[in-house]
């Protein structure tokens, strides 16, 4: 008589557990690596991006480009990530690869085929900084802001001198190793107001382009929420202490800096004592009155 041998169905089940154990052992390895690969793109597009950026001062007399200008709109009235594409000639490379590219912020209008808008994620460093030893005057304390004073390229549109200091020499930076250009804010735009830099300041974040919020560590523990460009209420980032940098890295984000190099770090190690007592500035400078040497938004610390 021929014997027939087969599993049991109790060997059947064994082997579906072990597999099943497998699975969920190694899967999350999978996605933590693919995410990994992930993070080590965008570092690499932020490298290229700034690299871009300074090759563009390099041909202008050392100087940086606006965020955006005085009309806040970017084809006819600057905006760095405009006028640094001849340097860069790709779009893939102004874009974070987990970005889901949401248009939530985009105003109605940006749309194509009214204007040629394209979703990006690099954003640069616009900080906006309020002196209170002088009125509180405003003055923009990144790299590349709005371009809204006389330091603007020419006052365009008749704009009032009440924000500064927009157009910012290379040499102008203190501390270029220390210092941010640009970050990752997530469903950004390349056409109009702040759609391509982080302000500092949530005067706009109503639909004009972005949050703007500077991450913060003694921020309240707290949800940081803006409003849409429809006036919808919406979730930047779940702690207030990341601000509106976008961390899909394990609450880490790709940042590039004004000597050219790039690295991944927790949003509020950018502006760890924003309490800090402030230092006095050079006597020069715009910002005499002091600034935190500690944050890396301000370039003229």
């Amino acid at each position: 008589m021929k014997s027939t041998r087969a599993f049991t169905l109790i060997e059947l089940l064994v082997v579906i557990a072990i597999i099943a154990i497998l699975a969920a052992i190694l899967f999350p390895v999978f996605a933590q690596a693919k995410l990994a690969a992930k993070k080590t793109a965008s570092l690499s597009n932020t490298k290229q991006v700034s690299l871009g950026v300074l090759m563009y001062n390099n041909d202008v007399d050392d100087k940086y480009d606006a965020g955006c200008g005085a009309c806040w709109f970017y084809p006819t009235d600057s905006g760095w990530s405009w006028d640094t594409q001849p340097y860069m000639k790709s779009l893939p490379l102004l874009r974070d690869p987990t970005d889901p590219l949401s248009k939530r912020n985009w105003p109605t209008w940006a749309f194509p085929p009214n204007n040629p808008t394209v979703s990006i994620s690099y954003v640069s460093n616009g900080f906006i900084w309020q002196d209170s030893n002088n009125g509180y005057a405003t003055y923009v304390g990144g790299v590349m802001g709005v371009a809204q004073g006389p330091e603007d390229g020419g006052n365009r549109c008749g704009a009032s001198s009440w924000m500064t200091r927009s157009y910012t020499g290379g040499s102008d930076v203190t501390r270029p190793a220390e210092t941010i250009m640009m970050s990752v804010r997530a469903g950004s735009f390349d056409i109009w107001g702040m759609g391509d830099m982080i302000s500092g300041v949530t005067w706009w974040d109503n639909g004009s382009g972005g949050a703007g919020l500077i991450p913060n560590a003694h921020a309240a523990n707290t949800p940081y929420t803006a409003k849409d460009a429809s006036g919808n209420v919406y979730t930047v980032n779940a702690n207030m202490q990341l601000g509106a940098v976008y961390t899909p890295y394990s609450n880490q984000s790709p940042f590039a800096f004004c000597d050219g190099h790039s690295k991944s770090m927790n949003p509020s190690q950018t502006d760890p004592n924003p309490t800090n007592t402030y230092v006095n500035g050079p006597s020069y400078s715009l910002f005499a009155n002091g600034h935190d040497p500690s944050n890396m938004w301000d370039a003229y610390r």
